[in-house]
């Protein structure tokens, strides 16, 4: 049997009695964005502390360091993306600048290496991003583990049923069950995902190309299967 160790999952729900979990859904989905906005607009001096607020908080929710982890990995996937396409593109550019005198090509491509790598780690504007871009989800963790699916739609809904009030439109929701089943489907797709990778590796199958070539198609399918049957129930539900 594969222990699916429901509460390490990236954008789980995980019980709780804190103020945070007791706080209204609508509350924190308002609140969220805005501190995002916040965040890309002031230095980078309030997302630092930012983060310290967050890692505080997160701890105190008894969030462990492997939920955590779990949340903020894609921020790692998209550095190294980032990064790897700063070096390939200053390297190749200083390497087409040496080219045209080839008595220094072996020393222009020394040179270009340095250069690339000095150029690439020194990006100020890189690591403004990443450090924003790692508040915001860990924004988003915090709203998923302190807050359950039904929440998060009720939520959207009391927040559609305020404006469409105000609005002279009609009165029944129409954006929020489309919306939270978008935002459900967060928590769902990283579920599908870590089961898929670690019934692979409960196999004896090992982390690599070849696993990614195995249980994408898998992790595709049920997704979609997931999909349907939720689109389904929510036609069924809008004609009732």
């Amino acid at each position: 049997m594969i222990k699916t160790g429901k509460n390490s999952l990236a954008f789980s729900y995980k019980a709780g009695n804190s103020p945070l979990h007791k706080m209204p859904a609508w509350l924190k989905i308002l609140l969220i964005p805005a501190l995002n906005i916040l965040i890309f607009n002031l230095p980078l001096q309030f997302a630092l502390a930012f983060i310290l607020l967050q890692a505080i908080l997160a701890f105190a929710l008894h969030f462990t360091p492997r939920e955590l982890f779990a949340d903020l990995r894609p921020v790692l996937y998209y550095a190294v993306i980032l990064y790897a396409t700063s070096f390939i593109a200053t390297f190749f550019a200083a390497c087409q600048g040496g080219l045209a005198n080839p008595q220094t090509t072996t020393f222009t491509l020394v040179d270009s290496l340095k250069l690339s790598l000095s150029s690439s780690f020194k990006n100020t504007s890189t690591i403004r991003m990443l450090v924003k871009l790692f508040c915001i989800l860990q924004s988003a963790s915090i709203l998923f583990k302190t807050s359950t699916t039904l929440q998060i739609r009720e939520g959207l809904g009391a927040i559609e049923s305020a404006v469409r009030k105000i609005l002279p439109v009609s009165k029944k929701n129409r954006f929020t069950p489309t919306a939270s089943l978008f935002i459900c489907f967060i928590p769902m797709v990283y579920k599908n995902w870590e089961l898929s990778r670690r019934a692979w590796l409960a196999r004896g199958g090992k982390s690599g190309i070849k696993m990614l070539k195995a249980i994408f198609p898998v992790f595709l399918s049920v997704g979609i299967k997931q999909a349907y049957n939720a689109a389904r129930a929510l036609a069924v539900r809008s004609h009732e």
